[in-house]
């Protein structure tokens, strides 16, 4: 991203869109995308839903391209609900070590799904959740002068929130990970009738999200779907970064 600050000698209003992941979470939601600095100048924005597949599996493009698939949008946002409950504690766990610069995820890998390799495990308890935690920090800590007891009271104070009633879970499709929800509803996908097309690729997920695509390549004026794309086209409209 710091390329874009000289190439701008080039193309001055060039700008750069990436995925916020985990780098914030103390934020409340307001469907407007995130200014992104390095060295105090905007070279672009943030996704506000932590990754691109989040706004993949919104109801919202899900009705607008493939309703004519999925029995009923009821059972969809249904399907996306028990998920989002089944990750939640998972969810927390990954904040927290996110927050200590750890690794944040375990499991089976998950190949050729999402073009690049995703882990997501099949325990995701609370007592699993701090096993996981504190075989990382004891494993990846080396010098560092962070605890196991530190992360697992990160984990402890964010739990409420990620869990059902509380803030990040009512907003789980901006801070939960699209692609653990996308995990989790594998089995639903596949009742759904969703298959798994590609060579090698045991998952529906691939299925769902190119139908989901090839629909999006097909139309005109997506970005009124959503207010955030709608209001990031704004931004950039009127951008101007040749005094940056």
């Amino acid at each position: 991203m710091e390329k874009i600050i000289p190439d701008r000698e080039v193309v001055p209003n060039l700008a750069g869109i990436v995925d916020r992941d985990f780098d914030n979470y103390n934020f409340t939601p307001t469907n407007s995308p995130l200014a992104y600095n390095y060295e105090e100048v905007q070279i672009g924005w943030k996704w506000e839903r932590k990754e691109i597949e989040n706004y993949l599996i919104d109801p919202v493009v899900v009705q607008r391209t493939i309703r004519n698939k999925i029995p009923s949008m009821d059972s969809y946002r249904t399907a996306l609900d028990e998920v989002a409950r089944e990750i939640a504690t998972y969810t927390a766990a990954r904040y927290a070590l996110h927050y200590f610069r750890f690794t944040n995820s375990w499991g089976e890998p998950i190949q050729k799904v999402f073009g690049s390799e995703h882990r997501f495990p099949k325990r995701k308890n609370q007592e699993d959740c701090q096993t996981k935690i504190r075989e990382i920090v004891q494993r990846d800590k080396g010098d560092r002068i962070i605890t196991v007891d530190a992360v697992l009271e990160k984990f402890a104070e964010l739990l409420p929130s990620f869990s059902p009633g509380g803030f990040h879970f009512d907003n789980y499709l901006t801070f939960f990970a699209g692609k653990d929800l996308l995990c989790g509803m594998e089995n639903k996908l596949k009742d759904f009738g969703f298959q798994a097309k590609a060579s090698g690729v045991n998952s529906p997920i691939p299925d769902f999200l190119d139908q989901i695509f090839k629909k999006i390549e097909r139309e005109e004026d997506i970005w009124k779907w959503l207010p955030e794309w709608e209001e990031l086209r704004l931004q950039f409209t009127n951008a101007n970064f040749t005094a940056c």
